[in-house]
């Protein structure tokens, strides 16, 4: 059987698409089954309300010798410890490429949309597509609408858009309204501690041979944490220490006035140092190119 799954700390994009992604290989005739990597965040807990679609399970155990298709992610570090140690069958993502050895020629689809959902829905064929249920359209199209931010952050294209109008016809959901009510969930973030707030939607990636480390938290507006905001950073910091990263990046992002705001932490940082990014949304798309291109500048300069 073949272990199908999205990176730790899951976003919507990673647990929904996998479910997607398992269904289509069976469809193929290629026996799979999807899991998760990470407890589900409330607006995920929201997409699959909707879908009327129980979660997959959490993935436990060693994957040695095991065959595996990645969604949503190819940077090792993304993934389980024994990821390395797996058969790599294929990638459905929309990232830039990780660090990711396979053993064997792998289908690996990558492309520069706003969602792996959508990278998956244009690789169906016509008759897998009119097979697939509401339910998963459901949860396809809760993906693209998470992770472009309603069709708001630059890394939404024109497929992204067709992709979501033909899946909220197959689920027969109204686009706007479901929109409205996944943003509510998404940046709903009552009753949730700094430590779970800062590791929700924690990314490791490499840059320039440094370690960073990268957490995102989608607002409705930055006064949500401003009581938080001392524990969040004091949250950076011990993970820093923790983890002997170079660098710890904590991204609040306002999405209703297009704005991120950034604190940094680690020994390739200076100290207490933090910015306003105006128009910044996006994590892959705007923060990674930022943070490469200053890191380039203290290069060059030091």
């Amino acid at each position: 059987m073949i272990n199908v799954f999205g990176h730790l700390n899951p976003d919507s994009d990673a647990i929904c698409s996998a479910v997607a992604t398992a269904w289509w290989l069976n469809q193929r005739g290629q026996r799979a089954k999807a899991w998760r990597l990470g407890e589900m965040n409330r607006e995920t807990q929201f997409i699959f309300q909707q879908a009327g679609v129980s979660a997959p399970e959490l993935l436990q155990g060693s994957l040695k010798d095991k065959p595996v298709w990645l969604v949503d992610f190819t940077e090792p570090a993304q993934g389980p410890e024994t990821l390395e140690e797996s058969l790599v069958l294929g990638v459905i993502d929309h990232h830039r490429l990780g660090g990711l050895f396979t053993r064997e020629p792998a289908d690996i689809c990558i492309k520069p949309f706003g969602c792996s959902a959508t990278v998956l829905w244009e690789t169906m064929s016509p008759e897998i597509r009119r097979a697939l249920p509401p339910s998963l359209a459901t949860l396809m199209l809760g993906a693209i609408l998470s992770d472009t931010i309603a069709f708001r952050s630059p890394t939404t294209t024109e497929t992204d858009r067709q992709a979501a109008t033909r899946l909220s016809a197959l689920a027969g959901i109204d686009c706007e309204a479901f929109s409205s009510e996944l943003l509510q969930a998404k940046t709903d973030i009552r009753g949730i501690d700094a430590q779970t707030l800062l590791h929700r939607d924690l990314k490791s990636f490499t840059l320039q041979g440094k370690k960073v480390f990268i957490a995102q938290i989608e607002l409705a507006s930055l006064r949500q944490v401003a009581e938080l905001q001392p524990s969040l950073l004091q949250q950076l910091e011990t993970l820093a220490n923790e983890t002997s990263a170079d660098i710890c990046v904590l991204m609040l992002t306002d999405i209703s006035h297009t704005c991120s705001e950034l604190f940094f932490s680690g020994p390739s940082c200076p100290a207490d140092s933090s910015c306003r990014v105006p128009g910044m949304l996006s994590r892959k798309k705007q923060l990674l190119p930022w943070l490469d291109e200053r890191l380039n500048e203290l290069r060059r300069t030091s």
